[in-house]
């Protein structure tokens, strides 16, 4: 029976219980079907009978009428299922009854709305007769019969590829040049006669009953009243002997596009039906990966079919605007390792009789629910088949114009054969690098999933659109998830944090783990970001840039341009403002796409154990879509050298504050990012050496003795303090950029009338450090970089960045000395090193 709308509710159990007699003959073991427990909402019995067929009680009040049903497995195909309903129809409505026929590829069933009990039992006698009575030439039935065979021509499968399929599904209809037999022949007749005794009997029939508890009991005592049943055996509903992948043309698909069927035919008839529930639900993991895909997919339909051995889940899936590369079968067969994936999982929870119980419910017609509880009686597992079996097919537009094919000469089936093959092993293997650490006893797990190309892709035309793509998936996810999410934005990696507690005291550790993890992986791996979310992100972005560096983020924009030109996300990765502000959905998805798609790492905080650490992993794993080709970052052509020179800029009008921005790009060598936190720290406070050049009294550096090692001439005239005028500016000094290109930026926000005076102070003070920094100003640097560090390692986030970075494996660096942080200052902050911008108001 399909699960013919697999997202159905899960219903209350409503109470009214068809009561009676205990069944004559014990069930068959595995039997999909069974009893719901005494005194249940919506009772459901089932009976199993000697010599009769399956019985399934449907107690419910409130329908117009109640309903019979009898369904047949024929185990025959199409052609035969079709010839035989129509008989059986034939006879049941010259016997008096009004009866329609539901036929699928190798079953049928005929409805009765039954407005008098009494006509039960001859309803069923009339149903036992017509599966008695053999079939001559030139009756009725065979009439009938002849005019519903030749009208499945009518409506054929797309192709016969789409064969392995259907006998999983059940779906009606021939493929190709299949034949029909001809039933105007003698020869035709006995065919039909030869099907009619090997399948119409009790052992391939079940029989539902649905109505109030008095009718129940009539159609009990009516079943067990009718002893004419032809006996026969259960069907046996062959296996398939392999997988099977096809490939065909149609001309339901417009060009461009591409439709691909998955089916699975499973050894249990529960997990297939529940599987397809999930799959087909609202928001599945299934419908989020496809949409994420290079080539987006979406889902068309899902089907769950119980089958009297084992069941099929089968999923369609369709694209309508492919590109002319990747080929139209690399696409296909990725979307289909995602379909084969998420079809696995959705089969790995523990079957449960529930879902047939919850199927038959929901049917809103009396015929239908008899329909369903008749199938479902007749339905079982298949314990000892063989394992599961795959039935893959796309189809394409019968045009030779895009998609296009990889080689022209390789038939198409081959070709899409070998692609699933590779997309599939590609989808074994782990996409993450994994990292994590136990923190037993902590209040929540934490999960730090990101990329570590960061924004090593962008250039100057599409600066920040990492950051707005972070930004817009955090805003698309935060209000469906029970986890809090964050994105995490830094030129090196660019990614998403997300952290909770316990649900409750019934929440696992590791059930606490894949949700935490689940969440961050669906944010980065499964978000289509939409025309809202980009709107809010982008909102964000530009508040973040001007409050980090004034009105339109001019003089940090003209700073990270000549640090890093054509790359000034490298120095400040939320971008450059005019680029953010006309930043296009297209390019933000392009990019969100194509970080998920490269190498990814997650760091776990586990606050239990490493299962627990191993389950978030392991949960995060399934939102990647399988690739082809290795996960690498993309890396720019050539070298990226800075401009080093002074640099004016305009600030929008009304900006109350000049700005300038001092600074120079730092060397990469591995030391160099911890000397050069020492230098920010001496810079910095309100007894650091910024605040002493822009006082009124000589900075430091500029009245300390020169290092006996110096030459005289490197050094600056001391300036005596009377010759220094205190000015109104503020000025702070922090580390931009990362791996690719970092530097040592001082920002100064003073009047217009004072800005070049301050950015000449502090450029005064940048080129003489290496002369005049002193063992104070190193031991004051290096008692508030260490202070901060311990400050900052209280908080989880920070840790969990440490543990994702690789920082928690490292041995702390070693005590720097004056000649080595000297050193470094004489190379990074040399005169002819420092760039300047000063961005003055219009």
């Amino acid at each position: 029976m399909r699960a013919l709308r697999p997202a159905l509710p899960l219903p209350l159990l409503l109470a009214a219980a068809c009561h009676g007699a205990a069944p004559s003959a014990p069930p068959a073991a595995g039997l999909a079907l069974v009893s719901t427990p005494e005194g249940s909402v919506g009772r459901i019995e089932v009976r199993h009978l000697e010599a009769r067929p399956r019985l399934a009680l449907v107690s419910r009040d409130g329908d117009p009428s109640p309903a019979i049903v009898a369904s047949v497995a024929t185990d025959l195909g199409s052609v035969a299922a079709t010839a035989l309903a129509s008989v059986v129809e034939a006879r049941l409505s010259a016997a008096g009854f009004d009866v329609d026929a539901r036929i699928d590829r190798s079953a049928f069933r005929v409805r009765l709305l039954v407005r008098d009990a009494a006509r039960v039992e001859p309803f069923l006698r009339a149903l036992a007769a017509a599966f008695a009575q053999p079939i001559a030439a030139g009756s009725p039935e065979v009439a009938l019969a002849k005019e519903r065979v030749q009208a499945l021509r009518a409506s054929p499968l797309d192709a016969p590829e789409l064969s392995p399929v259907a006998a999983c599904t059940g779906r009606l209809g021939l493929a190709g040049a299949e034949p029909v037999v001809d039933l105007s022949t003698p020869a035709g007749v006995r065919e039909l006669e030869g099907w009619r005794a090997a399948s119409l009997h009790a052992g391939g029939t079940a029989i539902a009953a649905v109505g109030p508890a008095p009718f129940c009991e009539e159609a009990a005592r009516a079943v067990e009243r009718v002893d004419t049943w032809p006996r026969g055996r259960p069907p046996a509903d062959v296996w398939p002997a392999a997988d099977t992948v096809g490939v065909y043309a149609t001309n339901q698909l417009a060009r461009r596009a591409a439709r691909v069927t998955v089916a699975a035919r499973v050894a249990s008839p529960q997990a297939a039906v529940a599987a397809a529930e999930r799959l087909g639900a609202p928001g599945s993991p299934l419908r989020a990966r496809l949409s994420a895909l290079p080539s987006p997919f979406r889902t068309v339909e899902v089907l769950g079919v119980a089958r009297p051995r084992g069941g099929c889940v089968s999923v369609t899936l369709e694209a309508s605007d492919l590109p002319a590369a990747p080929p139209a079968e690399t696409a296909a067969a990725l979307a289909a390792a995602v379909a084969r994936q998420e079809i696995r999982r959705g089969l790995a929870a523990p079957p449960s009789p529930a879902v047939a119980t919850r199927q038959i419910l929901t049917a809103q017609d009396p015929r239908e629910a008899g329909a369903r509880a008749a199938w479902w009686a007749l339905s079982g597992s298949a314990p000892g088949a063989p394992p599961e079996r795959w039935a893959t097919a796309l189809g394409v537009p019968p045009s030779a114009e895009p998609p296009t094919p990889a080689a022209p000469d390789a038939p198409g089936e081959r070709r899409f054969e070998s692609e699933l093959g590779r997309a599939l092993a590609a989808g074994a293997q782990p996409a993450l690098e994994r990292r994590a650490a136990v923190e037993r006893g902590q209040g929540e797990v934490w999960v730090l999933l990101a990329s570590p190309c960061g924004v090593a892709e962008e250039g100057l035309y599409d600066a920040g659109a990492t950051a707005l793509a972070a930004l817009a998936a955090v805003q698309t996810r935060r209000r469906e998830l029970d986890v809090a999410i964050e994105p995490w934005v830094t030129a090196d990696a660019v990614g998403v944090i997300a952290h909770a507690p316990f649900r409750d005291e019934r929440e696992t550790p590791a059930e606490l783990g894949r949700r935490v993890a689940g969440a961050a992986a669906r944010t980065l791996a499964g978000t289509t970001v939409g025309p809202e979310a980009l709107t809010l992100a982008r909102a964000a972005a530009l508040e973040h840039l001007e409050h980090l560096s004034g009105g339109r983020a001019a003089a940090l924009e003209a700073f990270a341009s000549a640090i890093a030109p054509d790359h000034p996300s490298w120095i400040e990765p939320f971008g450059v403002w005019d680029r953010v502000a006309s930043s296009a959905l297209e390019t933000v998805q392009l990019r969100w796409q194509a970080l998920a798609a490269g190498p990814l790492r997650i760091a776990v905080l586990a606050n239990a154990d490493a299962a627990q650490a191993t389950a978030a992993a392991e949960a995060a794993e399934r939102w990647l879509a399988p690739r082809l080709a290795a996960r690498t970052c993309g890396s720019p052509d050539g070298a990226v050298a800075p401009r080093v020179a002074h640099h004016d800029v305009r600030l929008p009008g009304g900006a109350s504050l000049a700005q300038a921005v001092v600074g120079a790009r730092l060397p990469a060598a591995p030391a160099a990012r911890d000397l050069a936190e020492l230098t920010v720290a001496a810079l910095n406070g309100s007894d650091g050496l910024l605040a002493a050049a822009l006082g009124a009294t000589a900075s430091p550096a500029a009245a300390a003795p020169a290092a006996p090692a110096a030459p005289a001439a490197a050094s600056p005239p001391a300036v005596a303090a009377a010759s220094r005028r205190p000015l109104s500016a503020r000025a702070a000094a922090r580390l931009v950029g990362g791996s690719r290109a970092a530097a040592l930026a001082v920002e100064i926000r003073a009047p217009s009338a004072d800005i070049g005076e301050a950015s000449a102070r502090v450029k005064e003070l940048l080129g003489g450090l290496a002369q005049r920094a002193t063992d104070a100003d190193l031991a004051r640097a290096e008692g508030l970089v260490a202070r901060r560090e311990r400050d900052a390692l209280a908080e989880p986030r920070r840790r969990l960045i440490n543990l994702w970075s690789g920082r928690a494996a490292r041995t702390p660096p070693a005590k720097a000395t004056l000649a080595a942080w000297r050193a470094f200052l004489a190379g990074a902050l040399a005169a002819d090193a420092i760039a300047t911008v000063e961005a003055r108001p219009d």
